[in-house]
């Protein structure tokens, strides 16, 4: 049995099917099927149903799924526990959903220390599962996402059942970013129906309306936005768009005064349309908050975020 096998029965259930699991994770459809025969071989169990809806996993298989996660992530933890200490090299993965300010703060960060110290960072954007999977698992050190206020409760209960921890970093309302001399800025709250006259840039993983209902307005109507939306995928693509494009706008966070290049061009702009809680929190395992360098970069997160936010002032 090798762990890799049990990572395909992971991401096959995860996925439903091994296609589905195949692409997640980079391999070629055949060699998962085939590791498969042979893991349901070698236990003398059936992990799976094959059916013409997917891979349904049977009464063994739901047993076996959740030992084979407890491996997985064991090992993982135990790998990323101790990388750290393999050698004098500061070594650290941080996973997040869109956070227009983290990628500053690891920068600030990175400025305060020695510049003898050797350093291995890794920064992903992933949706908020994927990041408290891979955090709970070892994968990442660090995770950062992004949740309706008013569901803090119901995740902190998965995060503490994935014997996870979870600090508050920000709360805020979603704001609009556009360029200064956008024709909406003169507004101090941008009306929600002028927006309609303009280019909207998305992020490409947002399903829009779903997007809109969580995170703006539970109102929220689609034939009440604008029609012109471009999505993107990624953060450089957005502000090279938005940099040529006279008319457009974004739904961000506030943007902390330390996260604005100096001379910016951009501004964000409160709208009352905009009336959902959002939260950001920093999550990581138990077994990691003592971490010398994620305890250090945690707090100075923390501290860099400390009162950091533009009100549109």
């Amino acid at each position: 049995m090798k762990l890799q096998q049990l990572e395909y029965v992971i991401a096959i259930a995860q996925e439903g099917s091994i296609t589905a699991a195949a692409k997640k994770l980079y391999q070629a459809q055949p060699n998962i099927s085939i590791a498969l025969k042979e893991l349901e071989s070698e236990v003398g169990t059936q992990i799976f149903w094959r059916t013409p809806n997917g891979m349904v996993l049977t009464p063994e298989g739901e047993d076996f799924l959740v030992r084979a996660k407890e491996i997985v992530e064991s090992m993982h933890s135990l790998e990323a526990d101790y990388s750290h200490r393999s050698d004098d090299t500061i070594s650290m993965k941080i996973e997040s959903t869109i956070s227009t300010y983290l990628g500053t703060a690891l920068g600030a960060w990175v400025n305060s220390l020695d510049p003898s110290e050797k350093i291995n960072i890794n920064l992903t954007e992933l949706p908020s599962n994927k990041v408290i999977d891979d955090v709970s698992s070892g994968r990442a050190d660090l995770g950062v996402i992004r949740i309706p206020a008013n569901q803090l409760g119901v995740y902190s209960e998965q995060l503490k059942s994935r014997k996870l921890t979870c600090r508050t970093l920000t709360e805020f309302s979603m704001r609009i970013l556009m360029k200064k001399d956008h024709p909406l800025a003169k507004y101090d709250d941008v009306p929600v129906e002028e927006l309609k006259n303009y280019v909207q840039i998305v992020h490409g993983d947002d399903e829009m309306n779903m997007f809109a209902k969580t995170s703006l307005n539970p109102e929220y109507k689609e034939e009440d936005m604008t029609k012109r939306n471009i999505y993107v995928y990624d953060r450089g693509s957005k502000m090279s768009l938005m940099a040529v494009l006279d008319s457009a706008y974004m739904w961000v966070s506030p943007m902390p005064m330390k996260a604005m290049p100096p001379n910016s061009a951009v501004i964000t702009k409160k709208c009352s349309f905009a009336n959902m809680h959002m939260r950001d929190i920093l999550v990581c395992k138990k077994t990691s908050e003592n971490n010398r360098i994620i305890k250090d970069f945690s707090e100075f997160l923390v501290h860099f975020l400390d009162g950091a936010f533009d009100e549109g002032k």
